[in-house]
């Protein structure tokens, strides 16, 4: 006799032709008798904590070598332009990768695929009538040149599939003679999964029994080598026979294990890549390393979609934004502060409100900046503050930003605790007077302490240094280039600084001289630069407004 529970089981295993079967939502997080098992690198401890996708916990970040750390990850298919949703993913890896390089200080050594042959470019190029191999190529400089223009750094290293042919083969051929992999009668080449006796482990999976694939030996079974098709498609020839080209899933096992061996340390992705392809990777390298655990720790970012969209950003789906189109509206630091103000493992859903308060949290650093600045060169009042306080606050600041990057690289934490130091900091500069427990002082250098603090730490993310004075020669095109935009904006402040002291002094106000100061700030706005009066002059901020992005999109969409 059945139990409710038993028989509703039967009942899904009969009527679900899925290869794969995905386990109960209460049993994702293995037992410890599941059969999927993370193991824990033997190395150095970092402190740090990362999620783990199989476990659904956050696991110690251990380094196998304390001077080098492997970190892979999966480039794009270059048959069309890069959208926001490849934006997001590759802005959230170099923003990961900026934090343990630049703030942890461990030594990455980082590597990507270009995926430069694949069915989809294939078509495309037909469709087009073009050739395959050139507009591959040009879709590779474009996506280049997005991240360039996102400000992602390059990894160390990039492989092509095109070139790593023989690699491949090679591959392949140890799958095939290994019994892991077989031969069919067309020349194509599959990988046997149930060989794999750890396969749907990143996502805690369980193979059906189904077979519906007459020339598959399990439903599962995967594509490592494709037969030729037609005579016009690009083929190699291989040595058990044919020619054909390679599968998605086994050139990044291939390109990944030329570079780093039988052990990979970190490796990332879209989190829609986890199953099927990240899946297939592992079981490829822990059948031809002999392992039971080819990569250490798993990265998935979350997917980008848009607000009211249940679906990710595609190109099947058709609702896709470019990086081209994004950036006559936003800037990079823009998209980028949106990213950090998502857990870089989370949905990111987009939307005009997104970017507004990313563009709003940026702009609060800068007047920030503008205001420390101010201070520090005396056009504000400068009064006695707090020295055990602000000591008190720079340091719960440093540690707790610390905490949040250790946390699972916590970004938008991160944020917020810089945000709290620098409220902190301009009610002190701003106030008149100070209630301090201690002898009062300046603290002109506890004050600067902080802001460089916050400085690098935005740096670190990779924004655009808070100064921006120091960049506005690479926003603003001269033709003359001995004229530096810096100087030239200081003078005009300096003028109009004059104008408004003698506006303002004595018993009677220059109503005309206060409304030129009023235009001339209004026009200064208009070009971006935001000036703010003081009682002992006048700084100011390079601001972009909402009202000229608008204005620019609006005219570009006519």
């Amino acid at each position: 006799m059945y139990s409710l529970k038993e028989g509703l089981r039967a009942l899904n295993s009969r009527t679900r032709p899925a290869l794969i079967c995905r386990r109960n939502i209460s049993e994702e997080a293995p037992k410890q008798d599941s059969p999927f098992k993370w193991r824990k690198p033997i190395g150095q401890h970092t402190g740090i904590n990362i999620y783990n996708h199989g476990l659904r916990q956050k696991v110690p970040l251990i380094l196998r070598n304390p001077q080098m750390v492997t970190w892979y990850t999966c480039g794009p298919t270059v048959y069309d332009s890069a959208h926001l949703g490849h934006a997001s993913t590759y802005v959230k890896v170099d923003i990961l990768q900026r934090i343990l390089r630049d703030y942890f200080k461990i030594n990455l050594v980082t590597a990507m695929n270009i995926t430069d042959v694949d069915d989809k470019i294939i078509k495309r190029a037909q469709l087009a009538g073009l050739d395959w191999q050139k507009m591959a190529r040009a879709y590779e400089a474009e996506f280049r040149q997005d991240m360039l223009r996102l400000n992602v750094q390059a990894p160390d290293v990039r492989s092509h599939v095109t070139t790593t042919m023989p690699v491949i083969i090679q591959f392949i051929q140890q799958l095939i003679d290994g019994k892991q992999a077989y031969v069919t009668p067309d020349n194509s080449v599959y990988f046997d999964v149930s060989k794999s006796k750890n396969y749907g482990k990143l996502q805690n999976l369980g193979l059906s029994e189904d077979k519906l694939d007459p020339i598959k030996r399990n439903t599962a079974d995967f594509a490592l080598w494709k037969a030729r098709k037609s005579g016009s498609e690009p083929t190699w020839a291989a040595p058990w026979g044919g020619e054909g080209r390679p599968g998605w899933h086994i050139e990044c096992s291939a390109i990944a294990g030329l570079f780093f061996g039988r052990q990979l340390d970190i490796h990332a992705g879209g989190l829609d890549l986890r199953f099927p392809h990240h899946e297939n990777e592992e079981a490829q390298c822990c059948a031809r390393y002999k392992t039971d655990q080819w990569v250490n720790y798993w990265v998935h970012t979350g997917q980008l979609h848009m607000v009211g969209d249940r679906e990710k950003m595609s190109k099947s789906l058709g609702n896709t934004i470019s990086v081209s189109e994004l950036l006559k509206k936003y800037t990079a630091d823009e998209f980028r502060m949106a990213c950090l103000l998502s857990n870089y493992r989370n949905a990111m859903p987009y939307s005009d409100q997104l970017m507004v308060t990313a563009r709003q949290t940026l702009q609060r650093f800068r007047n920030f900046q503008a205001d420390l600045s101010a201070y520090t060169q005396f056009l504000k009042p400068v009064h006695l503050l707090d020295e055990g306080a602000l000591k008190a606050q720079l340091t719960h600041t440093v540690t707790e930003f610390d905490n949040c990057l250790r946390d699972d690289f916590d970004t938008a934490r991160a944020i917020s605790v810089l945000i709290d130091q620098m409220s902190s900091i301009s009610r002190c500069i701003n106030e008149q007077q100070v209630d301090a427990q201690e002898e009062p002082a300046y603290c002109i250098d506890l004050l600067l302490a902080a802001g460089n603090f916050i400085n690098r730490a935005i740096v670190t993310f990779g924004l655009s240094e808070l100064q921006d004075k120091e960049s506005l020669q690479e926003k603003v095109s001269f033709t003359d280039h001995s004229i530096d935009p810096n100087l030239l904006v200081n003078d005009v402040i300096n003028v109009r600084g004059r104008m408004r002291e003698r506006a303002t002094s004595g018993n009677v106000k220059n109503p005309q001289l206060l409304a030129a100061c009023d235009e001339l700030r209004s026009l200064l706005q208009q070009h971006g630069i935001q000036v703010r009066d003081h009682k002992q002059g006048s700084s100011w901020v390079f601001a972009v407004s909402c009202e000229k992005q608008d204005d620019k999109s609006k005219s570009s969409a006519e």
